[in-house]
């Protein structure tokens, strides 16, 4: 039906190009928050300094959060305060683990890792000497975040990059009489073998 009027296939695949922009676009927007989030981590690795500093209090907090697989799921995040003194002044942050788990007891073992009046090699922020980290690694809980963010771009970049390719092989020049797909300056249909007019392969 579509295959024999060009008009028809050139809407479709105007239509197609537009619905494919937008998870495109969706998708572009988490790879720059992935890179921004991977810069950051980075960051905190190579150019916040370490300062030794004394655990003052553990604890478990939870939360619900949803997931598109899962549904409605309580996760755990560890959070140490910490005790350190930077040119002299002393600071006292609560540094929330970088992820949050389902996994109760991994949460745990965190926390019980950061017993109160042990030490521990922290990084803090030298712009901001409160803000601080206590488990940054080359890991991949550290860089769950920016990973997390391109997973789901690719999702979405990956839809819309469908939907382009759809709309280029629904855009391509066919033959008005069989739907066939037209090569070059075609005289006649490969197909069928009807004459073509040059209005017939004018690009769509």
């Amino acid at each position: 039906m579509a295959a024999g009027n060009p008009q028809t296939l050139k809407l479709v695949s105007v239509i197609l190009k537009f619905i494919g922009s937008i998870p495109l676009l969706i998708g572009l927007c988490f790879f720059a928050g992935a890179a921004y989030s991977c810069n950051r981590q980075y960051t905190i690795l190579t150019k916040w300094p370490t300062v030794d500093a004394q655990v003052a209090q553990g604890e478990l907090l939870s939360h619900w959060a949803t997931f598109r697989h899962s549904g409605r799921t309580r996760v755990y995040q560890a959070h140490i305060a910490f005790q350190y003194t930077v040119d002299g002044k002393p600071y006292l942050a609560s540094v929330g683990s970088d992820y949050s788990s389902s996994d109760r007891a991994e949460m745990q073992r965190k926390v019980d890792a950061y017993a109160p009046g042990t030490r521990h090699p922290i990084r803090y922020n030298p712009d901001k000497p409160s803000d601080a980290r206590y488990d940054a690694a080359y890991s991949f809980g550290f860089f769950l975040t920016p990973l997390i963010l391109i997973g789901v771009g690719l999702s979405f970049a990956g839809f819309g990059a469908m939907m382009f390719f759809m709309s280029w092989a629904i855009g391509r020049r066919r033959c008005p009489f069989c739907g066939a797909s037209l090569k070059g300056n075609q005289q006649n249909c490969g197909k069928c073998g009807s004459a073509l007019t040059p209005t017939v392969f004018s690009p769509s």
